[in-house]
């Protein structure tokens, strides 16, 4: 613990501009570090002293103003009114509930969201309740609260004060990383939400001044921020509405099971500016196979539906025919397998880059690989593992290491696997009808253990090759090369 006790020494009870000064206030800093099981233990301690000398007051021999220990008294003297409002911090609810539309207005992002009538209508229920503003605010006031990689220790202040040697008041600070002193806690259990605390402690303990506290149009404007991106991932569901009537288009063939603007990017793709994923289905699919048509805004609509409703019968008849996917599919019912067509096609740049590359990028790992033979010729012992650099390139440069030609890689068609137990993969039909399992994460992959294809549980690229009926024919992944 690193406390610093800050007491101030009255020895009689005085009258200073018609208020009173109690006989001492103890202000307690404390720093706390992380102990990394879950919780924290105090650091250090240091004492400091005020006193009353000859009608002035001293921290050591720092004179300390009058005045300005009267303030932080009448902050302290007045916590009974200062239970959490909005009101409080310049907020008027009766307004909020009244202007969504101008509410909206506020929103920094503007071009993030198109605002059709379902997002809208979504999004004025949430920018006029209350408990919205609420919950966000303090979201903010208790910011920071928290160890992190970077940030090993935490503070709190206590402050007491003493009328007559009994304690009179007694406030407590949260622990805090960065951020807010506040919300403060009474003896009584109260929690006290006053910013004014901080601010004149710091002025009397001649501490720089903390993070700024937002009140007013400023903090209504973070809160309405707040707000909206906290319910983006549904705002990107209800914007494939602007689109309703070509997805609608699709009935003819499918059941609609969900449509969606596309929240994120990684797994399957990248730099579309925006994209809308349909999940569809029909008598045609196994129980547990779903088609999710990838389609990108093009102009004022969306992708053309042509392709797919031209394409997708031989596809969906492709995977199926796979035996032994077939099979666990069947053996496992709670599981699933999504077929994805992208605008026109079974696969995207991003799929081919992720586990094909391109010629450019294979000469170049080549070349890597070929000047660390430097070492083997010269008496200079490598600082690193010559192995593992290259299964790095490798995976950096190859992907998966096939190096199949842009044309066969280009008829490729992109699936994906869930289980029942949360394990997860991705694959890739090839045109010879071989599939390649790129990715898996989880514990197995089909009744595969993780540990037939390397020593990650996690995720891992196993870049393995089988036959139609399950056999595996190549692998170019870890459980080849031994790399972790």
């Amino acid at each position: 613990m690193y406390r610093i006790v800050l007491l101030l020494s009255l020895f009689t009870a005085t009258e200073i501009s018609g208020q009173t000064l109690p006989d001492s206030i103890v202000i307690i800093r404390n720093i706390y570090v992380n102990s990394f099981d879950g919780g924290d233990n105090l650091y250090e301690s240091e004492k400091v002293t005020l006193n009353r000398k000859n009608e002035k007051i001293y921290l050591k021999d720092r004179k300390v103003s009058k005045s300005k220990v009267l303030d932080l008294l009448e902050e302290l003297k007045n916590q009974e009114t200062q239970s959490y409002s909005l009101s409080n911090f310049g907020i008027d609810t009766v307004w909020i509930k009244q202007n969504p539309n101008e509410l909206l207005k506020l929103y920094s992002d503007k071009g993030r969201v198109v605002w059709n009538k379902e997002q809208k209508d979504f999004i004025y229920q949430k920018l006029t309740n209350i408990e919205e503003y609420v919950k966000a605010h303090k979201e903010l006031l208790t910011s920071g609260c928290c160890y992190t990689m970077h940030i090993s220790y935490r503070e709190q202040y206590d402050i007491q004060v003493f009328t007559d040697g009994i304690s009179s008041s007694k406030l407590e600070s949260r622990k805090f990383a960065w951020g807010y002193w506040m919300p403060w806690i009474n003896s009584k259990g109260d929690t006290i939400y006053n910013s004014n605390i901080e601010i004149k402690l710091r002025d009397l303990l001649k501490q720089k001044r903390g993070k700024e506290i937002l009140e007013g149009n400023p903090l209504l404007k973070t809160l309405v921020n707040s707000i909206v991106d906290f319910y983006m991932p549904t705002l990107y569901e209800l914007s494939a509405y602007t689109y309703l009537k070509e997805i609608n288009e699709l009935e003819d063939d499918f059941e609609l099971v969900s449509f969606e603007e596309i929240y994120g990017r990684g797994r399957y793709i990248w730099d579309e500016p925006k994209a809308f994923k349909i999940i569809l289905k029909n008598d045609k699919m196994l129980s547990n196979v779903y088609l999710n048509f990838i389609a990108s805004k093009t102009g004022e609509t969306i992708y053309s539906r042509d392709s797919l409703k031209k394409e997708y019968q031989e596809i969906l008849s492709r995977i199926q025919s796979i035996e032994f996917i077939k099979d666990f599919l069947i053996k496992n019912p709670e599981s699933q397998l999504d077929i994805y067509y992208f605008n026109n096609k079974g696969v995207n740049e991003y799929n081919i880059d992720s586990y094909n590359k391109n010629p450019e990028e294979w000469a170049r790992h080549d070349a890597y690989v070929k000047s660390l033979d430097w070492y083997k010729t010269s008496n200079i012992e490598p600082t690193f593992d010559l192995d593992e650099a290259k299964a790095t390139s490798q995976k950096l440069y190859c992907g998966c290491n096939f190096r199949f030609n842009r044309d066969f890689a280009e008829q490729s068609i992109f699936f994906e696997i869930h289980d029942e137990d949360g394990n997860s993969s991705i694959w890739f039909l090839m045109p010879d009808d071989n599939v390649l399992l790129y990715l898996m994460q989880g514990k197995k992959v089909l009744n595969y253990s993780y540990s037939e294809f390397g020593t990650l549980s996690g995720m891992q690229y196993p870049c393995a090759l089988f036959t139609n009926d399950g056999r595996i024919i190549g692998v170019k992944g870890e459980m080849k090369t031994g790399n972790k």
